[in-house]
């Protein structure tokens, strides 16, 4: 019986006990891991990206030219000049002042101006033509004219106002001093890099004005724009104090061009019945017409660097051509002649003026200013007489 009642207390309690606890398996916290590099970055931090293949720079090569008038019908046009805008500027000897759209093909004629009291008498008339460096704020330009004034035949240096296409006479730069002819009057006014007004001024058939530094005639002239004499123009002998005059001894000078990069300043002129002159001109040097022509053998004078030797040419303008379609003739010297009926080119290194090619031979007849224009291409005025013309000449590079 006690056997019993203890077996059924033990079975009881077996059944009331709590279950034994039950292990459960919780999931580890995955361990940092370094973040995922993708393989686009680790290209890129491995191989860099190549840069585009630059274009080779192009080898600069004899240029190919192409000639054709631009405008036509003009009477002895003798210079011309482009203004910033573009518009082409041309001085006609007869007195006039021409302005053109542009230096296109027959661009259409916008403006004309007659300045009065020019007497046109063989080589005298209205010549060079320049814009002044500040023209787009003062509308102003320069003429060298052969005029009547003051009952005396004079070559004078004016100042032209340009309003729109009007043109006005605005006053005197040069008034007095500079004799007019009919013959050795060449006179070309160039603006140089250093600010300075630039005349050319020929004997006017009185070769001892050359040497006379009391003249201006047979002179290289440096002024202000209003006339007034720039205090480093040279002192010459016979004179106190500087004048005008930057260089004496000249023949009949009409062509003045600075050469690119060093701004020396380029000659040319006329000889008698030999040597045809290239000078670069120095400050105070005489040049030595009439008692030299050509280098002088006594060594008294400044040389020419280029002469035509035992013949004439007749070179009158002279024009820099400067630019990538130029190729290898970037920095040339160009030079338009009237005897000879051609434009010419030399090859200048330093001073060193070397003879090259000979162009447009007798094509277009008597060749008188050369200008580079603001499209890169040469502009070459003839002086012919009747149906003269502006003839551009475009250099581009062959392939």
């Amino acid at each position: 019986m006690r056997l019993a009642i203890a077996l059924g207390l033990l079975l009881t309690s077996a059944c009331t006990s709590p279950p034994a606890a039950v292990a459960t398996s919780v999931p580890a916290a995955p361990a940092p891991t370094a973040p995922a590099t993708t393989a686009s970055a680790t290209a890129s931090r491995t191989t860099p990206t190549p840069s585009p293949t630059p274009s080779p720079t192009p080898v600069p090569k004899v240029p190919v030219l192409a000639d054709a008038p631009v405008q036509t019908g003009l009477r002895l046009p003798w210079d011309l000049a482009f203004a910033p805008d573009g518009r082409m500027f041309v001085t006609e000897r007869a007195g006039n002042v021409l302005i053109f759209e542009s230096g296109a093909p027959n661009a259409r004629r916008i403006g004309h101006y007659s300045l009065p009291n020019v007497r046109a008498q063989g080589e005298s008339g209205l010549m060079g033509i320049a814009f002044d460096p500040d023209f787009a704020r003062n509308g102003f330009l320069y003429v060298c004219a052969s005029r009547v004034d003051e009952g005396e035949f004079r070559n004078q240096v004016l100042r032209l106002r340009a309003t729109g296409n009007d043109i006005a006479l605005d006053g005197f730069v040069i008034r007095a001093g500079m004799r007019a002819a009919a013959a050795h009057d060449g006179c070309i006014v160039r603006f140089g890099p250093d600010g300075k007004l630039w005349v050319t001024m020929g004997d006017s058939t009185v070769s001892r004005l050359a040497q006379d530094t009391a003249s201006l005639n047979g002179k290289i002239l440096r002024v202000n724009t209003d006339g007034s004499i720039p205090a480093d123009d040279p002192v010459l002998p016979g004179r106190s104090a500087p004048s005008a005059i930057w260089s004496y001894g000249h023949r009949n000078p009409q062509g003045l061009a600075f050469q690119p990069g060093t701004g020396a300043v380029f000659e040319v002129e006329h000889g008698e019945d030999t040597h045809d002159e290239i000078n670069v001109l120095e400050k105070g040097a005489n040049y030595g017409w009439p008692l030299a022509q050509g280098p002088d053998p006594q060594g008294r004078f400044t040389d020419p660097v280029w002469t035509s030797g035992g013949v004439t040419i007749a070179n009158s303008g002279a024009a820099f051509v400067t630019g990538a379609m130029w190729g290898l003739w970037s920095g040339s010297l160009f030079t338009a002649q009237l005897k000879d009926t051609d434009l010419r080119r030399y090859a200048v290194e330093g001073t060193k003026v070397t003879a090259a090619e000979i162009l447009l031979d007798r094509k277009y007849g008597r060749l008188r200013s050369p200008v580079l224009g603001p499209d890169g291409a040469l502009y070459v005025t003839t002086s012919n007489g009747t149906g003269d013309r502006i003839v551009r000449v475009v250099a581009t590079q062959p392939p």
